[in-house]
């Protein structure tokens, strides 16, 4: 049952951290598995960042997939991870990833996800933003063996002095602080630091002013508890932005704390990307992930998305990412006419932006990009009405983190597990490497999830006795 007051339990078999996807799937498999299991969420809704993603999970051998005649295999996909990882990734999660990925999705459709194949990578298969979350909260609350409680927040784990297992919670909640004893094992399942400005400013200080998009409470509880304890490390040196974080009201907008302005990728559909001197300055038809370190180099890590109707019509209305009528709405969006009319809403020089514009037509017509060489999604800018979003470097998730192996064992700098301590999710580092497999977040962290809640159901000990 959900419960933001009053009383919770003080003792559970398992403590689950954190009620995004991975804390929803490592619960359910905890109850499933007999643990009685108590979900706790900081935040005062479920979801964290999960409820904010596109929605898109790769997977491979769905009988979605099958049916539709895609072959992909698992190593298909184990060798995507690791050319897109750099061959930085652990390979004991790629390898947990990729033997039960088919199982994590088999847990989600038992719990009510509906997934259809996605429209642009035949990997992924897609669910809509947030509707996932609102399945696996609502099977979290019917189940007799789970407990949830939002307006929760860890804040530090206890443990037996003489064995080191992790013992106990203390939390905060309400108006009260107290310690939660646990049977088995404790899952950290808190999400990543992009609201965090402390170890931003440690580990990335080049996007403490990027757009955040991340869950309003991921500010690094998990991984602090954890270093508390000895946790190693990964990834962090790797933390990158997204760029095509909208900017509401340019120039004068500021971002409130707990803002979640839309993910806009209008130039991979066909739009184009200028700066403040209203000038081209990359090849637009890039990953978001390339292009950051290209958007964080112009004036004031600013950049202006404009395309037209054409692409506009491309919208999808079931998604976080590229809802231009959202976008529209809230005033991250604007929109005229004509060119001249469009530099005007941002303060753009309009003969500047004008013979931009003209000359990328001109090589559009002639099939090629004599700027940038672009070749993806080369589409001309010229039927009305047009529109144009100020852009900045989006930090969605942070995807660096404690290490753990593949039994989602949290483990030390030598290596060695802490006992009764899981981790899954953004939390975890060395799954993604020194690159990011687009749409693997949701699907990994439903994995690992499902892999934590089990295997701390099946820790056995008694911690009296250590």
């Amino acid at each position: 049952m959900m419960r933001e007051a009053g009383e919770i339990p003080k003792i559970a078999d398992v403590i689950v951290l954190g009620a995004g996807i991975a804390g929803h799937c490592a619960a359910l498999a905890a109850a499933e598995a007999g643990a009685q299991v108590l979900l706790l969420e900081k935040a005062s809704q479920p979801g964290g960042s999960s409820a904010m993603a596109g929605g898109g999970f790769v997977f491979v051998g769905t009988e979605l997939q099958e049916q539709a005649g895609y072959d992909e295999d698992t190593e298909y996909l184990r060798k995507g991870l690791f050319e897109t990882g750099k061959n930085r990734n652990n390979p004991e999660l790629v390898d947990a990833f990729v033997r039960n990925q088919l199982d994590a999705y088999t847990l989600l459709v038992r719990h009510g996800v509906k997934f259809k194949l996605g429209s642009i990578d035949r990997l992924i298969l897609e669910t809509g933003t947030g509707r996932a979350i609102t399945n696996m909260h609502m099977a979290v609350r019917a189940h007799p063996n789970i407990t949830f409680a939002s307006k929760c927040a860890a804040m530090k784990l206890g443990r037996n002095p003489a064995t080191k297992r992790v013992t106990d919670v203390t939390v905060a909640f309400g108006d009260e602080i107290m310690t939660l004893e646990v049977r088995r094992a404790v899952v950290l399942a808190t999400g990543g630091f992009s609201r965090s400005r402390e170890l931003l400013g440690i580990f990335a200080p080049e996007l403490l002013e990027a757009v955040k998009h991340g869950g309003v409470a991921n500010t690094g509880d998990g991984i602090m508890m954890a270093c508390d304890l000895g946790a190693g490390l990964a990834d962090v040196g790797y933390v990158s932005g997204s760029f095509g974080g909208a900017i509401r009201n340019y120039p004068h907008g500021v971002q409130g704390a707990d803002e979640v302005p839309p993910l806009l990728f209008s130039f991979l559909a066909g739009g184009i990307l200028v700066n403040v001197e209203g000038k081209r300055f990359v090849n637009e038809g890039q990953t978001y992930k390339a292009l950051g370190n290209a958007g964080m180099a112009q004036t004031g890590g600013v950049a202006f998305q404009i395309f037209d109707k054409k692409v506009l019509d491309t919208a999808l209305e079931d998604s976080s990412v590229n809802n231009y009528q959202e976008g529209i709405s809230g005033g991250y969006i604007r929109m005229a006419d004509t060119i001249a009319d469009l530099a005007g809403c941002m303060g753009l020089d309009p003969v500047v932006l004008e013979k931009t514009i003209e000359r990328y037509n001109a090589d559009v017509r002639n099939g090629i990009d004599t700027e940038f060489g672009r070749t993806n999604k080369l589409m001309t800018v010229d039927t009305a009405p047009f529109c144009i979003a100020a852009s900045a470097n989006a930090l969605t998730t942070t995807y660096g983190g404690i290490t753990a192996n593949g039994k989602m064992e949290v483990v030390d700098w030598i290596g060695e597990p802490i006992p009764g301590l899981f981790a899954a999710g953004e939390v975890v580092g060395g799954f993604h490497g020194a690159g990011y497999f687009s749409g693997t977040s949701l699907s990994s962290s439903s994995t690992f999830g499902m892999l934590a809640g089990r295997a701390a159901a099946g820790c056995n000990w008694d911690n009296n006795r250590g």
